[in-house]
């Protein structure tokens, strides 16, 4: 594949998207011909003038976008590295050269655009063309979502890559100082400094504890004297240092003298510091914005790293907890696990090989006129039961898919994608939602970039399996820490009832019970309560009708059928055998 990559910065010295850049063409040029162009450079000299309408900027661009179309024109795929004027850039270069294009939105370039009408234009213009649309994290999603109305199938949530080999985090007992870092290629307001400057002011008021901020990166003189400024009104310029600028190495030497490494950012997309910090040993404090928030909020022992607040004194509250806590040490080498799982080499470039394939544009066994989909239960283990699908098989079979041309994706994400694009789609369905779902089947899903359904018994969740007196096996169902990790990796999280009962045999107040005690308990927790399955496979015309008045698809077993406009209350599932040789015709 010949892949041309768009950004307006690359290297391992600069910051956050520099250095992911960097990594990304590294790693597409191990299987693809890459090439990458700055899209700030100019080709030829202008005149730069303020006041002719076409002055030399505009003139330039114009030069560049010509100079790069026909040194180009090879080029079958075009990613844009960063969104702002270097997405809309790619956008116009990858019309050009007729080039299908990938945007790569890397933090505040989608999650302040919001803030300026011009940033705004060329983010909406970028994301029209776009056949793919990479999000660092959920928050950075959503954004895209609300400002550019993007459909769910070209939005792929791909986090940036841990590198190195972690070392132990080892934290005193009852410290007798702190020393506190943050760092960035440069020091701005999105960083949240002058917060962190009231932060050590309000740790001083509040502790004994000495205390001493380290700042590294370069900082605009103009910026420069507001910080100096600040750190005077507050009384704190012997606990506070303005390193400057350190290469990478030597600020991997200081992140090691740091007891906590504090990311203090309004906005984030996946930040590369923070996992610097812990595979060098630091421990870590960060606001809830970006993926590993994103990650360590969905898990209840590992929420306390992540501020509750952005006001200092919340902060300060925060910090002396945790500094207490006799386990520490122990904490963080956990988060560190945790992380390394998410953000794992397969987790990011599984997913990015996935999105470089070429479309599938033979013969469809599977008609563009039916929502073809598959059910299944538990994955987990080596051996088949009437619920369990071994991982083996599991694997086999998703491969199988992969290979075959289509995708396994959620019933949201096929409702959002075009009808043309359906006749690839496979709505991957499990029933129940037991535990083996996200230790099994979500890193296989997450190889290949799929999604699923996940029809889960509101008030089963985090519960065992005994009610199911026909399962011989003990199984737990997933918790709500669980279904939102499920969520935030792409799944959709569905219903499945409150207790899984039979609606045939229920009064009506019953069902309704069901049905909308399971529909209001997922909009508070994912936001949505799109699609049911029935229990058992139970349900009448009367049945249909009830579930209708809070759900918009329902799903069955093997009755019912496919045609979506028809069917959307009776959609009939089938079994891996059968999709097997479906898909051999």
């Amino acid at each position: 594949m010949k892949i041309l990559i768009v950004t307006s910065e690359i290297g391992t010295s600069g910051g956050g998207l520099s250095l992911s850049c960097h990594r990304l063409v590294e790693e597409l040029s191990k299987k693809h011909d890459v090439m990458w162009t700055d899209s700030t450079s100019s080709p030829v000299p202008c005149v730069l003038g303020e006041m002719a309408h076409f002055d030399g900027h505009v003139i330039s661009k114009e030069y560049k976008l010509k100079f790069d179309s026909m040194r180009y024109a090879d080029r079958e795929i075009v990613i844009g590295f960063g969104a702002r004027y270097n997405g809309y850039y790619a956008s116009l270069l990858a019309q050009n050269i007729s080039a299908r294009l990938i945007l790569s939105l890397r933090g505040s370039d989608v999650n302040l655009a919001k803030w300026s009408v011009e940033d705004s234009y060329y983010l909406r213009e970028a994301c029209a063309y776009a056949s793919n649309i990479v999000c660092l994290s959920e928050e950075m999603a959503h954004n895209v979502r609300m400002l550019c109305s993007t459909p769910e199938h070209k939005l792929c949530i791909i986090p940036n890559m841990m590198v190195g080999t972690p070392q132990n985090i080892v934290f005193p007992n009852l410290p007798s100082s702190l020393v506190i870092g943050c760092a960035a290629s440069h020091l701005n307001e999105k960083k949240g400094v002058v917060n962190l400057l009231h932060f050590v002011s309000a740790l001083k008021k509040k502790s004994s504890v000495p205390v001493r901020l380290e700042l590294v990166g370069m900082i605009d003189d103009d910026i420069a004297l507001q910080y100096h400024s600040v750190v005077k009104d507050l009384s704190i310029q012997d606990s506070v240092r303005f390193i400057g600028y350190e290469s990478r190495d030597q600020f991997e030497s200081r992140l090691k003298t740091w007891d906590f490494y504090i990311q203090t950012s309004v906005c984030e997309g996946h930040p590369n510091a923070v996992m610097e910090s812990l595979l060098c040993g630091t421990a870590v404090l960060m606001s809830p914005t970006g993926f590993i928030a994103e990650q360590l909020l969905a898990d209840e022992h590992f929420r306390i790293v992540v501020f509750r607040s952005w006001h200092a004194d919340d902060m300060v509250d925060q910090v002396l907890d945790i500094i207490l806590r006799p386990d520490l040490s122990s904490l963080y080498n956990q988060v560190v696990s945790f992380l390394l799982e998410s953000s794992s080499w397969s987790a990011a470039y599984g997913k990015w090989f996935t999105l470089l394939e070429p479309k599938y544009d033979s013969y469809h066994a599977l008609s563009i006129e039916h929502i073809t989909s598959v059910a299944l239960h538990d994955v987990g283990g080596d051996m088949h039961d009437s619920i369990t699908t071994p991982v083996a098989v599991f694997d086999s079979f998703v491969d199988f898919i992969a290979q075959s041309g289509y995708r396994l994706c959620s019933m949201r994400d096929y409702i959002s994608t075009d009808p043309e694009s359906r006749a690839n789609c496979i709505v991957c369905t499990f029933d129940d939602g037991y535990a083996g779902l996200k230790s099994e089947a979500l890193p296989v899903l997450s190889k290949y970039g799929f999604s699923a359904t996940v029809f889960v018994c509101t008030e089963l969740i985090g519960h065992d399996n005994k009610w199911n007196n026909k399962d011989a096996k003990l199984r737990h169902h997933l918790s709500k820490d669980d279904l939102l990790i499920l969520h935030h990796a792409g799944w959709e999280i569905a219903s499945h009832g409150a207790q899984h009962k039979n609606l045939l045999k229920l009064t009506d107040p019953e069902i309704e019970y069901e049905l909308e005690t399971s529909a209001n308990f997922l909009k508070d927790l994912v936001g949505y309560a799109d699609t049911y399955s029935y229990p058992y496979g139970a349900f009448n015309r009367f049945i249909q009708l009830q579930v209708a008045k809070f759900y918009k698809y329902a799903f069955a077993v093997s009755e019912g059928g496919t045609t979506l406009t028809n069917d959307a209350y009776q959609i009939r599932r089938y079994s891996i055998t059968e999709l097997y040789k479906m898909l051999a015709k």
